[in-house]
């Protein structure tokens, strides 16, 4: 008798641990590996499921901020960054009229090296065109006298190559190189890279004994940069106007120059015909070097930027 109604009571404990397992979730069951089914019951009854969670120690909740409850608003994509405007490092931007006043002053020194010597330019012309008006021209630069209406319109044409690199490169990239920081930079570069360039054909005739070829070498590269400025003048007043054209007349512009500077090399390879055979290559160094390096530096500086 003791015995059965042992039994009764442990018969009877077993069904009150069943009941309570149906009841409760299972502690030893993962929430994420759950069926779907069990998780939408889970989600429609929240308070079942908070229940549940309550009881399973074993359950792993994802974590949640003390703040979480109070954002109404889903979390947005970050917002793109807004570039900080940095000014340029060439300074401020110049406009129409600067430009124009400053073509104006140029004028005004190209017309004062063409007044100290009344036929300064018929003789530059006729030395661009044939040897023999070069040779006079050469005699009469002698002296201070003769050379400073020389030095005077080759002077003009440094500050008007400056300008038309400048013109060249604000065409081709406006916002960059359209600055005052960049016009200085380009008219004092170009009396910069052809004062050493005729240093250098200096150095070259001291080293050697090629001191009156070389000397009239120099000579001639100012002569024909001279007559280059007289044109570049009224090319470059056409440059600061923004036409339908522009882009034709900066391309046939350079093309032009680069005609007039295969000239000059034609009329140079008479001055080092005889030494070509046995100089080829240091004269083809020289070329690379100093006609052709400048160039493509430049070249690439403004299409770069761009």
């Amino acid at each position: 008798m003791q015995c059965r109604s042992l039994l009764a009571l442990l018969f009877a404990h077993v069904l009150v641990g069943l009941h309570a397992q149906r009841a409760a979730s299972n502690p030893f069951d993962i929430e994420a590996r759950l069926p779907k089914q069990s998780v939408g019951a889970a989600q429609s009854a929240p308070s079942l499921a908070l229940s549940e969670i309550a009881a399973n120690p074993f359950n792993v909740v994802p974590h949640r901020r003390a703040n979480a409850e109070a954002r109404t608003e889903p979390p947005t994509a970050l917002q793109p960054v807004q570039k900080i405007a940095t000014r340029s490092a060439f300074g401020p931007s110049l406009t129409e009229g600067q430009i124009f006043w400053l073509l104006v002053g140029l004028l005004a020194f190209l017309a004062f090296a063409v007044a100290s010597k009344r036929d300064i330019v018929v003789k530059s012309w006729r030395a661009f065109l044939n040897d023999n008006a070069l040779n006079i021209a050469l005699r009469e630069a002698s002296g201070l006298i003769g050379s400073t209406p020389y030095y005077l319109l080759y002077a003009s044409f440094l500050l008007n190559a400056g300008m038309f690199v400048f013109l060249i490169a604000r065409h081709f990239n406006p916002d960059t190189f359209n600055r005052i920081g960049f016009l200085l930079l380009c008219l004092l570069g170009a009396p910069l890279l052809f004062v050493g360039k005729h240093a250098l054909v200096y150095l070259v005739g001291i080293l050697f004994p090629l001191q009156a070829e070389m000397r009239r070498y120099s000579f001639l590269i100012m002569l024909f940069n001279c007559v280059l400025g007289l044109f570049l003048m009224p090319f470059n007043f056409l440059l600061t106007s923004q036409r339908p054209y522009s882009g034709f007349l900066v391309f046939w512009l350079l093309a032009l120059a680069g005609i007039f500077y295969l000239y000059r090399y034609l009329r140079a390879s008479t001055i080092a015909a005889k030494f070509l055979p046995q100089h080829l290559f240091h004269f083809l160094l020289y070329l690379c070097s100093v006609e052709f390096a400048p160039v493509l530096i430049l070249v690439k500086l403004v299409f770069g930027a761009s």
